[in-house]
């Protein structure tokens, strides 16, 4: 979901451009927000953030969305420097287009961190495969209808971790307790579950030539140590080589991407088949392409609220 500036600007009842300079702010909730905008806008938008931020906890990262003349700027930022920035790009990219905000936990979980790490460059394996998946597109590369599974019977992660190894042995030729190991491994380090009834289970695989993607919708949602207490009811379980790490990092950024606008869980929470699950998938570059006339619903977030 995107917003016009017009509208936040007149939310904010200013379409001046904020001071240059800045004093430090005291610690607060932080957020996540995307912004769309033409590329010629990016370096001028961005050097002046980083000017803003000068002395506050925020991360500024830039990435081109490939087939276009436009970029996007994803920022992490203290939830009362959200003002600021977006009469920043008021100023500076009046054509920009902002996406739905979301609250980062108050403590982020390793699987947080693992969405928020910054993407690598690509990269190639020692087999000389190029490691070259780029976000939003990345899981509608691999996702492919014999990889959904909806109304898997599992009661816990370690039934549903099984019932993962089973399959990936008989499709894809990995060993069972490969893929199981690698799985586990990752959860040893703290819970992949996102809270809002969504997890990512992943792990890099030894032996494993290409990423591998899969959709699991249990039939009675399962425990999983979710930051919110919630069960989880939608997984994307994502198994790559264990050198491919920016591929890693793209599909990771392209599950926070889909999963934290609620319009993309409550469309795919109506697929009833494979088919449509990945019709969702393949089609949602929607939020970043414009889309403004889409409703405007409150903003959800992951994670505990205040």
């Amino acid at each position: 979901m995107t917003h016009t500036l017009a509208a936040l600007r007149a939310l904010l009842s200013s379409g001046k451009a904020p001071a240059q300079h800045r004093p430090p702010r005291a610690p607060g909730r932080n957020v996540m927000m995307h912004i769309t905008l033409d590329a010629q806008h990016a370096t001028p938008l961005r050097q002046a953030l980083i000017r803003d931020c000068a002395g506050q906890p925020w991360t500024i990262r830039l990435v081109p969305l490939y087939g276009t003349d436009r970029v996007r700027l994803s920022l992490y930022l203290p939830r009362e420097a959200v003002s600021g920035a977006i009469q920043r790009v008021a100023h500076l990219a009046p054509d920009a287009e902002v996406g739905q905000l979301f609250e980062i936990p108050q403590t982020p979980t390793v699987a947080w961190r693992d969405l928020m790490h910054p993407v690598s460059p690509p990269s190639l394996d020692p087999a000389g495969q190029s490691d070259d998946m780029t976000p939003g597109n990345a899981l509608a590369q691999l996702l492919a209808q014999d990889h959904v599974l909806l109304g898997l019977e599992v009661a816990s992660r370690e039934s549903l971790f099984a019932h993962l190894g089973r399959f990936c042995e008989h499709h894809f030729g990995l060993p069972a307790a490969t893929v199981i190991a690698g799985l586990a491994a990752r959860e040893s380090l703290g819970s992949t579950a996102l809270g809002q009834g969504v997890a990512v289970p992943h792990g890099q695989i030894k032996g494993l030539r290409r990423a591998i993607a899969l959709y699991v919708r249990p039939a009675t949602p399962i425990p999983f140590d979710a930051p919110d207490g919630n069960t989880v009811s939608d997984l994307v379980v994502l198994l790559v080589p264990e050198s491919a790490n920016s591929t890693h990092l793209h599909l990771l950024a392209d599950v926070a991407q889909r999963f934290c606008d609620h319009h993309f869980r409550e469309q795919l929470h109506a697929c009833v088949d494979a088919q449509a699950v990945c019709q969702l998938f393949v089609g949602y570059n929607a939020p970043d392409a414009g889309l403004s006339g889409r409703p405007h619903a409150p903003v959800k977030s992951f994670g505990r609220g205040r």
